[in-house]
């Protein structure tokens, strides 16, 4: 039998394991842009998950995630955050040439509830977890008032956009992927829309 699992909010506990779901989310772009925000000897990892523990304004603080417990253990997490329907002059053009693609299509999705990250650990995929936070997500969104819910998947990762497609999302845009040190080789960038 299967152990059941619970979702609770985050807490700032978490915060190691959250570092790592955004980092296997965004298929190790995360990692690679807190690398180059570390100082000498400093791991890409610590600058993450300071970031996640201190950030209270950042999307990516520790508030902003939901965890799913298996047996009063960490087993995934989910990031959610409200697009702005406004950005900044110059958002995407002072952005790292990495992001440029994927801030584009937040443009798009502005005014929307955003996964900006839900991953699940190996151990304890296969058994709906990750359904159950997207879900959590929707209710989330629909909780706060918008009328939509979006995410971004690379194409290359074809397991998560199954995933996605079964739960009711559809494809919206696409941009270029623009490899970095580590990364999967080449594809695109897909925004993905649920109508809530």
């Amino acid at each position: 039998m299967q152990p059941t699992f619970t979702l609770r909010p985050a807490r700032q506990e978490d915060c190691s394991h959250l570092a790592l779901f955004n980092d296997a989310a965004t298929r190790r772009l995360s990692s690679h842009l807190w690398g180059l925000s570390a100082r000498t000897g400093q791991s890409a990892f610590e600058v993450g998950r300071t970031l996640i523990a201190t950030g209270t304004d950042h999307f990516s603080h520790y508030r902003n995630w939901s965890v799913a417990e298996v047996d009063g253990q960490v087993a995934g997490g989910l990031n959610g955050w409200a697009l702005p329907v406004d950005v900044p002059a110059g958002y995407i053009e002072n952005s790292p040439p990495v992001t440029r693609p994927l801030n584009a299509l937040k443009v798009v999705a502005g005014g929307t509830w955003y996964i900006v990250a839900a991953a699940v650990f190996p151990e304890y995929r296969g058994r709906r977890i990750g359904e159950a936070l997207l879900t959590h997500a929707e209710e989330t969104g629909r909780a706060k008032g918008f009328a939509r819910l979006t995410l971004m998947v690379g194409s290359f990762n074809t397991d998560a956009r199954r995933l996605y497609q079964r739960l009711g999302f559809e494809e919206w845009e696409r941009r270029p992927f623009t490899p970095f040190p580590g990364s999967d080789p080449d594809g695109e960038w897909i925004l993905m829309k649920k109508d809530l």
